[in-house]
């Protein structure tokens, strides 16, 4: 069982370096608060809680679709290790 969750991890894994992670983040509060100011607006103008759930809803399905997969654009600025220097 064990090796099937090791393979399903594997496949989950989505790589992005560090720079790209802060603005990934960026991205998503931003949506995020556009989308939740917009849902508000349309709850309120609609006085329907329906409308404001899919407002949101769809903000949150955005972000997502945004951030989640491994986009190569996401791995440009890859860390440059420290070489060891054992030896001679």
């Amino acid at each position: 069982m064990s090796e099937i969750m090791q393979e399903v991890q594997k496949k989950l894994t989505f790589p992005i370096d560090f720079a790209s992670q802060r603005r990934a983040d960026t991205l998503v509060f931003r949506v995020l608060l556009f989308g939740t100011i917009t849902a508000c607006f349309v709850g309120f103008l609609t006085q329907s809680v329906v409308n404001l759930v899919w407002c949101f809803g769809i903000s949150y399905f955005l972000s997502l679709l945004a951030v989640l997969p491994s986009y190569p654009w996401y791995n440009k600025q890859r860390p440059t290790w420290v070489k060891t220097k054992i030896g001679s």
